[in-house]
């Protein structure tokens, strides 16, 4: 059976009946598209994602506006947000997936239907829609890095742009045509760049006021600053908008160590975790959770996809930390896992280890 993955994209689209989405910007960078990547097949989280990302089937929503009458304007995301309503009736909950750095778009939806399928094998179905940034896709350096930050940080008009569509057409949906099912949102790397972008871009339209869309939140392996949490003019606005967010870091994560250190920049959220100061504390609704004791540096045979030489892919691709995800998700809170013994609390009481 095929797997749907849904997404937004401000990319520049070309290829008439048979799309393709490339590395270039639509010459509006806040413009977004619509629509659906297929895939075929089972557990392609075990797979190399060029071993199978070809395979995608891209259907775009189509879209065709009226100047002179909004009314009769057919909308792409109107459309694929009611195809997920449909999806979310049966499965219940959605993610929404913001990819990191060095993704061309086969390869971001390629991560995504990985990462859905991946929870999906731990016990968690859920609908998945990603939205995929112009991420150059030109390999890691110093210079395709510091290019891939500037386009997350120029794509953060249109997640938000996203982000305010999917509100407006829940509110503009009859409460019995609801499907009631709650929606996250999961950032990875390079998107938690780009989802401070969103916020900001959000706020010049509702101020500090982001609509309550999501039910968890979650910076995983964050190239964010580490006081984004408590500063107004990067993520913290984003606590209004979810119920909770929990912070998931790795402190022998080599990827943002080399971000730390090589480009320069302050300490990452995903590699320090947070660091509240005197003057602003941590919010109660984040958690703080260090993976580093449950990283798989090597692994072998049939299990090599479960390898995470640098420490940073391991929320796709490591069981005790999908475990952590998956209950997360479902609404466990931190006093449960105090109970089960399933996290240590440090001596701060505020951050969590894997156990």
């Amino acid at each position: 059976m095929a797997v749907n993955v849904y997404f937004a994209t401000n990319r520049k689209v070309s290829g008439g009946a048979k799309p393709e989405i490339g590395e270039d910007f639509h010459p509006n960078l806040d413009e977004l598209r619509f629509g659906k990547v297929s895939f075929a097949g089972k557990d392609l989280y075990k797979k190399d994602l060029g071993s199978f990302v070809q395979s995608g089937k891209i259907s775009l929503a189509p879209e065709r506006l009226d100047r002179e009458d909004a009314a009769r304007s057919k909308l792409g995301s109107a459309a694929i947000f009611d195809e997920v309503r449909q999806e979310m009736k049966k499965k219940g909950d959605a993610l929404i997936f913001v990819h990191g750095y060095d993704h061309k778009f086969r390869e971001a939806a390629g991560r995504a239907v990985q990462l859905q399928q991946w929870l999906a094998a731990g016990g968690k179905d859920m609908t998945m829609l990603f939205f995929t940034w112009p991420s150059a896709g030109a390999g890691v350096s110093r210079r395709t890095y510091a290019d891939d930050r500037k386009r997350a940080e120029a794509s953060g008009a249109a997640l938000g742009r996203a982000i305010l569509k999917a509100t407006d057409f829940i509110r503009n949906t009859a409460r019995d045509e609801r499907c009631d099912g709650r929606i996250h949102l999961l950032c990875h790397s390079m998107g938690n760049w780009a989802i401070r972008g969103a916020v900001q871009s959000m706020r010049t339209f509702v101020g500090n006021n982001l609509p309550p869309l999501f039910e968890e939140v979650i910076l995983a392996a964050a190239d964010e600053d580490d006081d984004t949490l408590q500063s107004t003019h990067k993520i913290a606005p984003l606590l209004r908008g979810c119920r909770r967010l929990t912070v998931y870091y790795n402190h022998q994560d080599a990827a943002l160590k080399a971000s730390d250190f090589a480009m320069g920049n302050p300490d990452r959220l995903g590699r320090s975790g947070p660091c509240p100061t005197e003057d602003v504390k941590l919010s109660a609704k984040v958690s703080v959770v260090n993976v580093s004791p449950r990283i798989i540096w090597e692994a072998k045979g049939a299990n090599a996809w479960t390898a995470d030489p640098t420490g940073h892919q391991y929320f796709r691709n490591n069981r005790r930390v999908r475990k952590d995800l998956i209950d997360v998700l479902g609404g466990k809170l931190d006093e449960d896992f105090l109970a089960d013994e399933e996290r240590r609390q440090n001596d701060a009481g505020t951050y969590w280890r894997l156990e």
